[in-house]
């Protein structure tokens, strides 16, 4: 009985054309469960097989009366009154149906985007930390390559002194040469 009020709140919301969205409705009160559901989906079948039934039979009852035509318009006017009523429950329940489906699929897809948003973030994490990493060890090796140079700057001064005292010895050389510059080379001589 329990499931009954449920949809029948359900549909009245729905035929009302409420401007609540699903999710309102389901969290405002509780989604029925599969076994709720399979029953209401089983109570609707039977009644249409029900009335599908009793079609049939007022048909052949039809046929022993003296008025047929009269008697299977009336079951037919009959059976489109009680249709109508069948297909409208039928309907808001497909309707109830395909709108707990489509949640349900919501509900799956946000998971999985979920997982996948975790994932990305902890790749993004391990990229960052790795990246970190890098960043130190670069830093590390700037700072032991800053050091080396200090160290080095006694070399660096010794080799600076003994190639400017090379090059003064080279430039005394050339000076201290006694050759004379030789004679410049003759012109070229053009014959006409």
């Amino acid at each position: 009985m329990k499931h009954y009020t449920f949809f029948a709140s359900l549909l009245l919301m729905l035929c009302m054309g409420s401007s609540a969205t699903f999710a309102q409705i389901l969290s405002s009160s509780e989604i029925p469960s599969d076994e709720e559901r399979l029953t209401e989906s089983t109570r609707l079948e039977k009644k249409r097989q029900e009335m599908e039934d009793t079609y049939q039979k007022s048909m052949r009852a039809c046929y022993q009366r003296f008025d047929v035509v009269g008697c299977q318009l009336k079951a037919r006017d009959k059976r489109l009154e009680v249709l109508v009523v069948l297909r409208k429950e039928e309907n808001k329940f497909n309707a109830l149906e395909r709108q707990i489906k489509a949640f349900e699929s919501i509900q799956r897809t946000a998971e999985k985007t979920s997982d996948a948003q975790q994932q990305d973030a902890a790749n993004q994490r391990e990229e960052a930390q790795q990246a970190a990493k890098d960043r130190l060890e670069r830093t590390e090796q700037k700072k032991q390559d800053y050091e080396g140079q200090g160290k080095n700057r006694p070399n660096y001064d010794a080799k600076q002194r003994e190639a400017a005292e090379h090059r003064a010895d080279t430039e005394k050389r050339l000076q201290e040469r006694t050759n004379a510059p030789a004679d410049p080379l003759p012109s070229p001589v053009r014959v006409k």
